[in-house]
């Protein structure tokens, strides 16, 4: 009789935990929030699961940009009227244009325009020492003259 009630009993269990658990159940789903991952799962049968977010809002695709100059000297140290030194590269304001036989804009307002590190500064050009600004001038005239000289040229071989 013993036997008989046990199984009764244990076959009473089983039934209540099954009704339990699939008919009555109530979604008791739980969710961790860590570094841009989700970690959820209801916690039946130890199931859970990780996911990280793919909206495109979150992580933005970063755009490059590329700047060329035209460098007009190589690194060199420059000093100012007072004897401050700066070590930079000359570089042109614009890159003329060879079909039309302008040169490059090394003096534009009176001023310069140099490439320090990865930075570019505009100087005033009466700020440089005598020789620096006889140097920026005679660059100045012998671009000039070079395009002025191709110009002759290209005209001649036209005109043959």
């Amino acid at each position: 009789m013993r036997n008989k009630c046990c199984n009764f009993f244990f076959l009473n269990l089983v039934i209540v935990t099954f009704i339990l658990c699939f008919f009555i159940r109530e979604n008791s789903n739980a969710q961790i929030h860590a570094k841009n991952k989700t970690i959820s799962g209801s916690g039946q049968f130890g199931g859970a699961s990780i996911s990280t977010p793919k909206s495109p809002t979150l992580y933005p695709k970063r755009k490059i940009k590329s700047i060329t100059y035209l460098a007009i000297t190589e690194e060199k140290e420059w000093v100012n009227s007072i004897g401050k030194t700066i070590k930079g590269r000359l570089i042109a304001f614009d890159q003329g244009d060879k079909i039309k036989f302008i040169p490059p804009t090394i003096i534009k307002d009176k001023n310069v325009r140099m490439l320090i590190g990865n930075k570019t500064y505009i100087f005033p050009l009466n700020n440089l020492n005598k020789e620096n600004r006889e140097e920026i001038l005679s660059l100045k005239s012998g671009f000039k003259e070079h395009y002025e000289r191709v110009k002759e040229d290209n005209k001649k071989k036209i005109s043959q």
